[in-house]
Protein backbone atom coordinates (compact mmCIF):
# COMPACT_ATOMS: atom_id res chain seq x y z
CA UNK A 1 0.00 0.00 0.00
CA UNK A 2 1.44 3.37 -1.01
CA UNK A 3 1.00 6.79 0.52
CA UNK A 4 0.05 8.31 -2.82
CA UNK A 5 -3.32 9.96 -3.31
CA UNK A 6 -3.35 9.33 -7.06
CA UNK A 7 -4.42 5.78 -7.96
CA UNK A 8 -2.37 3.63 -10.32
CA UNK A 9 -3.64 1.22 -12.95
CA UNK A 10 -1.17 -1.13 -14.60
CA UNK A 11 -1.84 -1.34 -18.32
CA UNK A 12 0.55 -2.81 -20.86
CA UNK A 13 -1.06 -1.20 -23.88
CA UNK A 14 -2.03 -3.01 -27.05
CA UNK A 15 1.41 -3.68 -28.48
CA UNK A 16 1.70 -6.94 -30.37
CA UNK A 17 5.24 -7.69 -29.28
CA UNK A 18 5.12 -7.83 -25.48
CA UNK A 19 8.93 -7.93 -25.31
CA UNK A 20 9.02 -4.40 -26.74
CA UNK A 21 8.53 -2.49 -23.53
CA UNK A 22 10.14 0.81 -24.45
CA UNK A 23 6.97 2.29 -25.89
CA UNK A 24 5.90 4.90 -23.34
CA UNK A 25 5.37 7.55 -26.03
CA UNK A 26 2.93 5.46 -28.06
CA UNK A 27 1.22 3.93 -25.04
CA UNK A 28 0.66 7.19 -23.13
CA UNK A 29 -0.58 9.10 -26.17
CA UNK A 30 -2.87 6.22 -27.11
CA UNK A 31 -4.39 6.22 -23.62
CA UNK A 32 -4.77 10.00 -23.34
CA UNK A 33 -6.23 10.46 -26.83
CA UNK A 34 -8.40 7.35 -26.55
CA UNK A 35 -7.07 6.16 -29.91
CA UNK A 36 -6.03 2.68 -30.88
CA UNK A 37 -2.40 1.92 -30.11
CA UNK A 38 -1.72 0.87 -33.71
CA UNK A 39 -3.22 4.11 -35.05
CA UNK A 40 -1.06 6.26 -32.77
CA UNK A 41 1.99 4.15 -33.64
CA UNK A 42 1.28 4.56 -37.36
CA UNK A 43 0.69 8.31 -36.99
CA UNK A 44 3.92 8.83 -35.07
CA UNK A 45 5.87 6.73 -37.58
CA UNK A 46 4.51 8.69 -40.54
CA UNK A 47 5.17 12.02 -38.87
CA UNK A 48 8.66 10.87 -37.90
CA UNK A 49 9.38 9.94 -41.50
CA UNK A 50 8.09 13.30 -42.67
CA UNK A 51 10.20 15.17 -40.11
CA UNK A 52 13.28 12.94 -40.46
CA UNK A 53 13.34 11.91 -36.81
CA UNK A 54 12.44 8.89 -34.71
CA UNK A 55 8.83 8.84 -33.42
CA UNK A 56 9.93 9.07 -29.79
CA UNK A 57 11.97 12.25 -30.34
CA UNK A 58 10.41 15.22 -28.59
CA UNK A 59 9.90 17.21 -31.79
CA UNK A 60 7.84 14.39 -33.28
CA UNK A 61 5.55 13.33 -30.42
CA UNK A 62 4.99 16.91 -29.25
CA UNK A 63 3.93 17.95 -32.75
CA UNK A 64 1.71 14.86 -32.95
CA UNK A 65 0.05 15.79 -29.64
CA UNK A 66 -0.45 19.37 -30.82
CA UNK A 67 -2.07 18.07 -34.01
CA UNK A 68 -4.45 16.10 -31.77
CA UNK A 69 -5.45 19.33 -30.00
CA UNK A 70 -3.24 18.98 -26.91
CA UNK A 71 -1.46 21.93 -25.31
CA UNK A 72 1.58 21.98 -23.04
CA UNK A 73 1.12 23.05 -19.42
CA UNK A 74 3.67 24.19 -16.88
CA UNK A 75 4.56 21.69 -14.19
CA UNK A 76 2.54 21.88 -10.99
CA UNK A 77 4.47 23.08 -7.95
CA UNK A 78 4.01 23.31 -4.21
CA UNK A 79 6.11 25.93 -2.43
CA UNK A 80 8.12 26.34 -5.62
CA UNK A 81 9.03 22.64 -5.86
CA UNK A 82 7.89 20.11 -8.43
CA UNK A 83 5.38 17.67 -7.03
CA UNK A 84 5.44 13.90 -7.41
CA UNK A 85 2.91 12.46 -9.80
CA UNK A 86 1.42 10.38 -6.99
CA UNK A 87 0.71 13.48 -4.89
CA UNK A 88 -0.87 15.67 -7.57
CA UNK A 89 -4.11 16.80 -5.95
CA UNK A 90 -5.52 19.11 -8.64
CA UNK A 91 -4.49 16.95 -11.60
CA UNK A 92 -6.46 16.99 -14.85
CA UNK A 93 -8.70 14.06 -15.66
CA UNK A 94 -6.82 13.27 -18.87
CA UNK A 95 -3.22 14.16 -19.73
CA UNK A 96 0.09 13.00 -21.13
CA UNK A 97 2.65 13.56 -18.38
CA UNK A 98 6.41 13.87 -18.77
CA UNK A 99 8.45 12.80 -15.78
CA UNK A 100 12.21 12.16 -15.80
CA UNK A 101 12.65 10.90 -19.35
CA UNK A 102 9.36 9.02 -19.38
CA UNK A 103 5.83 9.66 -20.61
CA UNK A 104 2.81 8.35 -18.79
CA UNK A 105 -0.92 8.97 -19.03
CA UNK A 106 -3.66 10.18 -16.74
CA UNK A 107 -6.96 8.56 -17.61
CA UNK A 108 -9.97 9.51 -15.48
CA UNK A 109 -7.42 10.98 -13.05
CA UNK A 110 -5.64 7.62 -12.68
CA UNK A 111 -1.98 7.08 -13.57
CA UNK A 112 -2.21 4.47 -16.31
CA UNK A 113 1.08 2.86 -17.30
CA UNK A 114 2.94 -0.42 -17.55
CA UNK A 115 4.80 0.37 -14.31
CA UNK A 116 4.26 2.58 -11.28
CA UNK A 117 6.06 5.88 -11.89
CA UNK A 118 4.14 7.91 -9.29
CA UNK A 119 7.33 8.55 -7.30
CA UNK A 120 8.70 10.73 -10.12
CA UNK A 121 8.05 14.49 -10.35
CA UNK A 122 5.72 15.98 -12.94
CA UNK A 123 8.03 17.92 -15.27
CA UNK A 124 5.35 19.07 -17.71
CA UNK A 125 2.07 17.79 -19.08
CA UNK A 126 -0.22 18.09 -22.08
CA UNK A 127 -4.00 18.33 -21.98
CA UNK A 128 -6.65 18.51 -24.66
CA UNK A 129 -7.42 22.09 -25.63
CA UNK A 130 -11.14 22.34 -25.03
Amino acid sequence: MSDYIVPFYQFEGARLCKKFDNDCVVRSISIATNKLYKDVFRGLMMLGLEMGAFPDYDIVWIRYLEEQGFVKNRPPRVDGKLIKLGNWVDRPKTAVVRNSGHLTALSDGIVTDSWDCRYRPVNSYWTADE
